[in-house]
């Protein structure tokens, strides 16, 4: 039974960012990107946004790995509604500067889509993860929405190939299915408008629920994050290491102390520490993995360097030392609101 308890454990720290990840991800601004990535990106949106309006309503972009890059817009002109898309003669990244051209169609559409679409472009823009790392693979399709907000502000997000069965995909779907109708290819406008209106409750339903889940910091990369399987020596964990008092968020939270100058100057960032629990409890070896910032670094080791006794893990029905990796966000705004 406990090792059965314990997979269900792993299983959730292992699977439950990308589980709960059902949300755009930041954009890093194009324009810090140097080098060739940043040329690509400024001259492939740049293209890829040909005709569009300036502020985008409802702004689609796929940026696939190995085929054309395309874009969709949603738009409102000489007081009709249409879908404008954008297609690639051929992948940016692979061809000469100066050769890719950009193939242009548009339909036009009801009002009720237009306004399903830009809502659900709005809603989604405005709820974007907080993201430390990055979902996003070496291969796959990213995709890119953008909307502008009631003050003018345009909101930009992001998505690596989302799971199966997530509101994402759903959204992907959508796009893909307007995309396509804009290119004159068999695709029902009502059946579409349909699954807009549908994702559309869906995404209110979510918000009405958990209005602030997308606000709580989450970590996503190399690392693992959480109790290892197995211990130091190599034997299966059947019950984790934990920490009794609280959790080590509260914990955490409670002991914080924010590097006084990133607090000035309002920069976030994080700290991945690694460290062994012993049998006794005893946390042993603390050493950062990764750090936006060295003060982040030096106050996550100061956190876990003062916390107390863990219950340790049990391999064989006896405590067993163990390694555990605890992400230690930190945010301005969270660290004053408690």
């Amino acid at each position: 039974m406990k090792k059965i308890v314990f997979c269900l454990l792993l299983l959730t720290f292992s699977f439950r960012l990308a589980a709960q990840i059902d949300y755009l991800e930041p954009v890093k601004p194009f324009s810090s990107y140097t080098g060739e990535l940043g040329e690509y990106y400024r001259s492939v949106f740049s293209l890829l946004n040909t005709g569009f309006q300036k502020q985008p309503y409802a702004r689609f972009a796929a940026i696939p790995s190995f085929s054309p890059e395309y874009a969709m817009s949603v738009e409102r002109k000489n007081g009709r509604y249409t879908l404008i898309s954008n297609t690639l003669s051929r992948t940016y990244w692979q061809a000469e500067k100066g050769t890719v051209t950009v193939d242009t169609k548009s339909v036009v559409i009801s009002a009720s889509l237009y306004q399903s679409l830009g809502a659900i472009f709005r809603l989604v823009t405005e709820q974007v993860q907080d993201l430390d790392g990055s979902t996003a693979g070496l291969d796959g399709i990213v995709y890119y929405f953008s909307s502008t907000d009631a003050k003018g502000k345009e909101r930009m997000g992001r998505k690596w190939s989302p799971e199966k069965g997530t509101l994402m995909e759903r959204l992907v779907l959508v796009c893909q299915s307007a995309y396509m109708l804009s290119r004159g290819e068999n695709i029902s406008e009502q059946t579409l408008a349909e699954e807009a209106a549908s994702l559309l409750k869906a995404l209110q339903q979510r918000s009405k629920e958990e209005p602030d889940a997308y606000k709580q910091p989450m970590y996503v990369g190399i690392y693992p994050v959480g109790p290892r399987a197995k211990t130091l020596s190599g034997r299966q964990v059947e019950e984790p290491a934990h920490f009794s008092a609280m959790s080590p968020e509260e914990y955490i939270a409670n002991e914080m102390v924010y590097p006084a100058g990133l607090l000035e100057k309002n920069v976030s960032g994080y700290a991945l520490c690694e460290f062994t629990i012993d049998k006794e409890g005893v946390i042993l070896r603390p050493h950062i993995l990764r750090s936006t910032h060295p003060e982040f670094a030096e106050e996550a080791l100061r956190i876990v360097k003062g916390m107390p006794k863990w219950s340790p893990a049990l391999a064989g029905g006896k405590p067993a030392d163990s390694n555990y990796t605890l992400y230690i966000p930190f945010r301005p705004q969270l660290y004053r609101n408690k």
